[in-house]
């Protein structure tokens, strides 16, 4: 749930196998602090793998960025590779609310 999001910063979860991570811009962090519900681009979903040795990555709140521990591969919020050895993007999924205001799900589909 996306009420749920802004507390689990570091979430995979199974998504078609692999790794999944779900991240809330620092925008949509606001937008949701202040009651509101953030837009369709402050809610993002990606493949996990980091696309170097396929560790896990995660989302630094702090730093506003995703980042692979293994070898310091840093990855911006479109899951573009900007620092480290990681070769390519992470692969991007759809994401989706649906449901209540203050309740929405999120659903993660493959993009089309």
């Amino acid at each position: 749930r996306l009420n749920e999001l802004a507390t689990t910063p570091s979430n995979p979860f199974d998504f078609a196998g692999k790794p999944c991570l779900v991240v809330l811009t620092p925008e949509g962090a606001q937008r949701l602090a202040a009651g509101q519900t953030p837009g369709p681009d402050e809610v993002r979903a990606f493949n996990a793998v980091c696309t170097h040795v396929e560790c896990t990555v995660k989302y630094r709140p702090g730093t506003g960025d995703i980042f692979c521990n293994c070898h310091d591969g840093v990855y911006d919020l479109s899951g573009h590779n900007v620092s480290g050895p990681p070769p390519r993007p992470l692969e991007a999924y759809h994401v989706t609310l649906r449901g209540d205001r203050g309740q929405e799900e999120i659903v993660v589909s493959l993009q089309t």
